[in-house]
């Protein structure tokens, strides 16, 4: 296009040797010249990937340039057809350029609209009930019944304790863990909440070791995630169930020491009140966790770990 512009120009300039008519190039010298300006603004908008709109430097010249005389010849008068027709290509395709651009935007806007609804939608899932302490969080799971409460775990018999059954020396347990569905879809590709939603459905089906071993290093793996309180909640409550109230209470601990705004901290900070109890500690230690619970998260607490906070402080004669 610049190739035909420079054409034009020496044409242009070798014609005012023949053509007298100084009144038309002058005309013409005008018009080459906003031709110029129109085709640097086309430019710098191709060349440009995102922002706003270019405004042309010049619009269509919608005045018409009256020349003096007559064109002098018959091939000033072709030249001015030839730049007539090509200021018409121009600011059709400067047109065109401009909707195709804002219609780029309209598309991303509404991309950006869709995105903010969709992300409400699943905080609005995961934020739907909260459940019981200790419990995991049925809304972050994406099949199977929500968890009863937390059991508190059977007491050590005496002598020698055996170790678990695993999947790993199991071929029947092995069998029956892989029949657990695995998630799939948005949580198969973020990892920690694949790990977390995969935990779950284990712990549900009472693979305790196979569950720890998913949410183990959890908060190591996965720093900053919005599901780690949760996920250490959860494995503290593995813990308690596989009958490890010493592993359950360290764990409790952690992560309302180490994320107290976590969204299960005061649920930690319930539990750990609870394995302390089943650990048969006395009773000022155990009194002390519901007295922080109050301090630090009182009015936060729902209805339910109120109730369940005045039922432990009831039990242990807490004053």
């Amino acid at each position: 296009m610049r190739s035909l512009l420079t054409t034009v120009m020496i044409a242009a300039a070798s014609l005012t040797i023949v053509a007298p008519a100084h009144a038309q190039d002058r005309s013409v010298d005008a018009r080459l010249g906003q031709l110029e300006k129109r085709m640097n603004t086309v430019e710098r908008v191709v060349s440009r990937t995102s922002g706003p709109l270019v405004q042309p430097e010049i619009g269509p010249d919608n005045t018409p340039v009256t020349a003096a005389g007559t064109p002098a010849s018959a091939p000033l008068a072709d030249l001015e057809q030839r730049v007539s027709s090509i200021e018409s290509e121009l600011t059709g395709f400067t047109g065109r350029l401009e909707t195709d651009e804002h219609k780029m935007q309209q598309l991303e806007a509404d991309f950006a609209a869709y995105k903010r609804a969709t992300d409400a939608r699943l905080k609005a899932l995961e934020d739907r009930g909260a459940p019981p302490p200790g419990d995991a969080d049925p809304a972050a799971v994406t099949d199977g019944p929500a968890p009863g409460p937390v059991k508190s775990g059977p007491k050590p018999a005496a002598g020698p304790t055996p170790k678990p059954a695993t999947a790993a020396s199991d071929p029947d347990r092995a069998k029956a863990v892989a029949a657990i569905p695995k998630p799939a879809g948005k949580d198969a590709v973020d990892k920690a909440m694949y790990a977390y939603n995969y935990a779950y459905r284990l712990w549900q089906a009472q693979f305790y070791p196979e569950a720890e071993a998913q949410l183990q290093g959890y908060a190591g793996k996965y720093p900053g995630h919005r599901l780690v309180s949760r996920a250490q909640n959860l494995l503290g409550t593995i813990y308690m169930d596989d009958g490890k109230p010493n592993l359950a209470a360290q764990i409790y601990y952690e992560n309302y020491s180490k994320l107290p705004d976590g969204e299960r901290a005061a649920d930690s900070l319930l539990n750990l009140a609870k394995a302390l109890t089943v650990l048969k500690k006395p009773r000022t230690d155990i009194c002390r966790v519901y007295t922080e619970l109050g301090d630090v998260y009182g009015a936060k607490l729902t209805a339910a770990q109120k109730a369940d906070a005045d039922k432990g402080r009831a039990a242990n004669k807490c004053t």
